[in-house]
């Protein structure tokens, strides 16, 4: 059977064909085919650079189900983070700028999904943005997106304003998610309800678990159940849903799972207007959980959270007050580990997260070995080598310097124990909001409410898996260290009569073989 022509030989044959006509009309001929050629080259090279752009180029030929299709079966997991001033765009620093007369949130979140942006902006009605940090296209200033999208409902920013959103995973279409989605958004068995507790959730028959979470998601709710009979509801999280209502899967249950839409009850975190605000540190050893204790915090509370460090992977990832200038005027609660400045003169309150400085130490080594990944494991031969050794002398001191600092300082503290926080995030949460505030500005909206959205995903993004070591490796000279420094700090809690009891850090220091 003979071969397809290719595309480069139809354009050969093509242009002897135009030798063989008269030659005044070869040459134009020949300039007409280089012209078709380059044309379908570059229509190729562009089809094959993203299914969306080829939906683009067809958008005025495609079907009404077609575009409904379309419209509805991009799935991605965004949250909302504002509508700001647009700034004067520099091309070197964002990603792209595509201008769509159909323009629709999911059109720009999948464009920018498929170009590994973090952020999405909308603006014009019809002008998408796509970004690694916000800043390159907006500044942080609060402003109304108020012109309607091109392509369909909502708004896309406005003339100087645009429409911001931080994707949290990569985009999808239809079933091309891995059922391990199931997994991951599983949030667990519990008692099937009366149909008058639900009787707002949208109902569907016979659909599979990843049907349903599907299904749910295009309703823009954020919460699935599936019942033993595969029915299908959708609905928002309630207090039916705390986790300590979770039952066996084996009882008679309905299965609960997470969609990507973000809950509308509490999906945006904002600013506090510039000022000089009375500031609560946050104060923890590396690796006692900071950054998790920041997401619970502004999830809760609907503030960023500061920081004195200016972590770039965090600004990327959605803490956008971590820049030190942005957080000493727009946010009233502020990581700081006190590695370099030992003293609270900077701070009017404190909350303090007393984490084992043994797991601590190796969760902030974890960090420290792969560059600042916050959620990274690194392998145990790390933890064996000198590198590690020379880690535990520069920080060592640390834990025991911060407790003393903050319980020495003669202001408001709480302690909070990483244990607790870890066993029961929401009710320790709530106990961080309340001493916030009593002395600080944060008068959270809608607290419960909040509370329930954050149900859904106490871990967020910053969460590192547990990994148990099957090595240890503290040395006898080590141990001897930390284990004096636990007696310390439970000395001076009971000398100033804290109401916080020190669990027993101590480890076993056995004679070391020689």
């Amino acid at each position: 059977m003979a071969s397809k022509p290719t595309s480069s030989m139809k354009t050969s044959l093509m242009m002897l064909k135009c030798w063989n006509r008269r030659k005044a009309l070869s040459i134009i001929c020949i300039l007409a085919m280089l012209v078709w050629y380059q044309g379908y080259s570059a229509f190729i090279a562009t089809s094959q650079d993203s299914i969306l752009s080829m939906h683009i180029e067809r958008r005025n030929e495609l079907t009404e189900l077609e575009l409904y299709k379309m419209k509805t079966n991009f799935h991605c997991e965004v949250h909302k983070v504002g509508c700001f001033q647009s700034k004067k765009l520099n091309v070197e620093t964002t990603l792209s700028l595509t201008e769509f007369n159909y323009m629709t949130h999911n059109w720009c979140l999948s464009l920018c999904s498929s170009r590994s942006a973090n952020y999405a902006g909308l603006k014009s009605g019809d002008t998408c943005i796509c970004g690694q940090e916000v800043t390159q296209f907006a500044e942080l200033q609060y402003t109304n997106c108020s012109t309607r999208c091109r392509g369909g409902t909502g708004t896309c920013g406005g003339g100087d304003a645009v429409q911001v959103f931080r994707i949290v995973s990569p985009c999808f279409q239809g079933h091309e998610v891995s059922t391990t989605i199931e997994k991951s958004n599983f949030l667990g068995c519990f008692f099937p309800s009366s149909s008058s507790e639900e009787e707002d959730y949208s109902y569907r028959k016979n659909l599979s678990h990843l049907d349903c979470i599907l299904f749910c998601n295009m309703q823009m709710l954020s919460l699935a159940t599936l019942n033993d009979k595969n029915a299908c509801k959708c609905g928002q999280f309630n207090e039916r849903f705390n986790l300590k209502n979770k039952i066996n899967c084996t009882e008679r249950h309905v299965k609960v799972y997470r969609t990507f839409s973000e809950d509308a009850r509490c999906d945006n975190i904002r600013f506090l207007p510039s000022a000089n605000y009375s500031q609560a540190i946050l104060a923890t050893f590396p690796g006692s959980g900071n950054t998790w204790t920041r997401y619970l915090l502004e999830r809760a509370t609907g503030i960023y959270t500061g920081s004195v460090y200016g972590d770039k992977r965090l600004y990327k990832t959605g803490f956008l007050a971590e820049p030190p200038e942005i957080s000493k005027v727009r946010s009233v609660v502020v990581k700081d580990h006190m590695l370099a400045n030992n003293t609270m003169s900077s701070y009017q309150s404190a909350i303090l997260i007393i984490r084992n400085p043994y797991d601590a130490m190796i969760a902030d080594f974890n960090r420290f070995a792969s560059d600042g990944d916050h959620t990274a494991v690194v392998s145990e031969k790390r933890f064996q080598s000198k590198e590690f050794d020379d880690h535990f002398k520069r920080i060592s001191h640390v834990w025991i310097n911060l407790i003393k600092n903050v319980v020495t300082s003669g202001k408001p503290f709480i302690i909070i124990e990483f244990g607790e926080l870890v066993n029961d995030p929401i009710a320790t949460t709530l106990k961080m909001v309340e001493f916030l505030q009593k002395h600080t500005v944060i008068s959270p909206d809608h607290l419960q409410q909040r509370i329930l959205c954050l149900s859904q995903q106490l871990n967020g993004e910053h969460k590192r898996k547990k990994r148990k070591l099957t090595i240890d490796p503290f040395t006898k000279v080590m141990k001897q260290k930390v284990n004096h420094d636990v007696g310390e700090a439970r000395k001076l809690l009971n000398e100033r009569s804290v109401d916080f009891l020190l669990p027993k850090y101590e480890r076993e220091v056995l004679q070391e073989l020689v």
